[in-house]
Order: C-alpha cells, then sequence, then structure tokens
C-alpha cells in the first residue's frame, strides 16, 4: 500500500466530466504518496466472500485468477476469529477484500482492532463492496466513516475523477451519457476531505431522495479513503462489477493499494493469424509471386 501525507492541496482546474459547482465536495489532489515496504507481506490477497457461491464473489476470484494473483478465501460469517495474519516477522496478505463491506464495519471489536492494527503495521489496504439488500430507497450513515450513503438507485451519465491517484489502466476522459446498469447503485456523499471520489454519477431520480438533491449534482459511486484519518486505505465500491469501468478501477486499486506488488502489465501484444491464407481453396493461396 502507500502511505498519505496530510497534506492536501485543492484543485483549481476544470474537470473534463462535469461542473465543479454541481459537486457536493470539492475534488483534491493526493501530494507525495509514499511507498510501503511490500517486502513485508506475501503477495496475497486476502478475500472474504458472502458464501462459495455468491456472484459478486465469483466476478472477485475470476478476475484475480485471470490476472494471475494468488488468493486466499475465507467466508466472512460476521463471527468466530480471523485467519492468521502474520506468519513470524512477516504479514501473509498484502490486501484484503470484503465482498460485502458491512461485515468488516460491523465486525466485532477485538477482530477489527486486530485486522486494522495489522493494516497499519503492514501498509496493507482494504477494498471493500456496498450494496443494499432492501428493494425501497435508503439513506444512512456507515458506522465509524464520515459520510452518507444513499443506497437503491439507477444512477446515469458517469465519469472519472482525473485526478484520483488509483489511475493505472484505467484513464479519465469525459462524460459519458446513458444509464448504468442496474437500479440498486449505491451512492456516497463525502463530507470529509480524506475522502476522495473515484467515479461520479447522477441520480435519475433525484427528486425521491430527502432532502431531495439537484438534477445535475453528481455523487460518488466509487470512493478512496485516503488514509489520513487512521492510516489505512480503502477503495468503497458502490456496486457490483458488471459495470465494466468498476472492474478497470478494481484492477487499478489492487495494483495501487498492494504497493504495485500486484499489477498487470500495460504492454499490449496483436496477434495476427495468417495461416488461413495457405489453407484456403485453390486459387486464393497465397504463392510465391504474391510474396515477391
Amino acid at each position: 500500500g502507500y502511505k498519505q501525507e496530510n497534506e492536501l492541496s485543492e484543485v483549481a482546474s476544470e474537470v473534463d466530466c462535469g461542473d465543479l459547482q454541481h459537486l457536493p465536495y470539492r475534488l483534491m489532489e493526493v501530494k507525495a504518496m509514499k511507498l510501503f515496504d511490500a517486502s513485508r507481506t506475501d503477495s496475497i490477497v486476502l478475500v472474504f466472500v458472502e458464501s462459495q457461491y455468491s456472484s459478486l464473489g465469483q466476478d472477485i476470484i475470476m478476475i484475480l485468477e485471470s490476472s494471475r494473483f494468488q488468493y486466499h478465501i475465507e467466508i466472512a460469517t460476521g463471527k468466530g476469529d480471523l485467519p492468521a495474519l502474520t506468519d513470524k516477522t512477516k504479514g501473509k496478505y498484502v490486501l484484503i477484500i470484503y465482498e460485502n463491506i458491512l461485515k468488516y464495519i460491523n465486525m466485532d471489536s477485538w477482530n477489527r482492532s486486530l485486522l486494522d492494527k495489522y493494516c497499519v503495521e503492514y501498509g496493507v489496504g482494504v477494498i471493500g463492496f456496498h450494496r443494499t439488500n432492501d428493494k425501497s430507497l435508503q439513506s444512512f450513515q456507515l458506522k465509524g466513516f464520515p459520510f452518507s450513503i444513499y443506497g437503491n438507485l439507477a444512477v446515469k451519465d458517469c465519469c472519472i475523477n482525473p485526478h484520483s491517484p488509483l489511475l493505472r489502466v484505467t484513464k479519465s476522459s469525459k462524460l459519458e451519457r446513458g444509464s448504468l446498469p442496474g437500479t440498486d447503485w449505491t451512492v456516497f456523499q463525502i463530507n470529509h476531505s480524506t475522502y476522495q471520489p473515484v467515479i461520479f454519477a447522477k441520480i435519475k431520480t433525484p427528486e425521491n431522495l430527502s432532502p431531495p438533491v439537484s438534477k445535475g449534482a453528481f455523487f460518488a459511486t466509487i470512493i478512496h479513503d485516503l488514509g489520513v484519518h487512521d492510516g489505512i486505505q480503502r477503495v468503497l465500491f458502490g456496486n457490483n462489477l458488471n459495470f465494466w469501468l468498476h472492474k478497470l478501477i478494481f484492477i487499478d486499486a489492487i495494483s495501487f493499494l498492494s504497493g504495485k506488488k500486484l499489477e498487470l502489465s500495460l504492454d499490449r501484444y496483436i496477434l495476427v493469424d495468417i495461416d488461413d491464407i495457405f489453407v484456403g481453396k485453390e486459387g486464393t493461396r497465397m504463392n510465391t509471386n504474391d510474396v515477391k
């Protein structure tokens, strides 16, 4: 992971994907990011899933496997002890992922203290996903975190914060107009400068919220906890990985929070299959004169 210095500076430059006056927070630019000593942990991801067959859990594992990242799975029952986090003086895991971030937030105080202490000591970050189970609109504040969330929403017109330090494979772009898949989105209303939005979107029916918000207002569907408050960096997703941009940010978050210990190469290769021209029908095959 990375260590975040306390110095943050506001960005006055214009954002490609929206007008700053419509944002319920100010964009911040992160400075002086410092890399932890990644050799203190093994390159293994600890993944807490809801069940062995949960859809989002399988998507997380599929991305880790296709990226050839090692991982260890635990069922997040919300009860019982954590797996061993250290082996002598070395950390066993470089990153923690929760399919359901509420299992992390509502963990008993003893285990939560052990996990947070491990994350601080070894510079380990946390990735979590939040999805509401109830189909009605929800608005509440996550326990222990200085921001509010709205759940079970349909959203549209997304864009990427060009100042997010997470971006690696993902590139910032102009506003992508249109509806995002699903009607069970969670958006974050940030009330603290140490949380930075990564992806914004507009709520389709903002008048249904209490209190109502402007139709042009952007809310974050992914936020980055910079770790200034308690020394632990976290990336929270307001939906699953069905939306393609969430998959890219998920891959970038793994790279960033692992201190680039787990990252995909940016090199791309093109394979051209030309053998068919040698085995095609008579009269269409390439011959010596064609090459000359």
